[in-house]
């Protein structure tokens, strides 16, 4: 799965499940600040995230800055 489509799915899926839907989602939409997901949310995400892998996030890649937005999460965790 290439980058373009990794960031589709993670836009998708955070829009999905948004407490309040966004007027647009872009990679630098800011989830938990803007209220988009709350923090209960983020280890659906994480599991969403690992799904995408194929395989398990690394606990320590899991920080506030790691899941600021669609930018952030792709560097974290599918990033080089």
């Amino acid at each position: 799965m290439n980058e373009s489509e990794i960031r589709r799915q993670l836009r998708d899926w955070i829009v999905s499940r948004a407490k309040e839907k966004p007027d647009e989602m872009v990679d630098e939409t800011p989830i938990l600040e803007r209220g988009i997901l709350s923090s209960l949310d983020v280890v659906e995400l994480i599991l969403f995230i690992e799904r995408i892998k194929g395989d398990e996030v690394d606990m320590e890649k899991i920080q506030p800055e790691a899941i600021r937005d669609v930018n952030s999460i792709y560097q974290a965790f599918f990033g080089s």
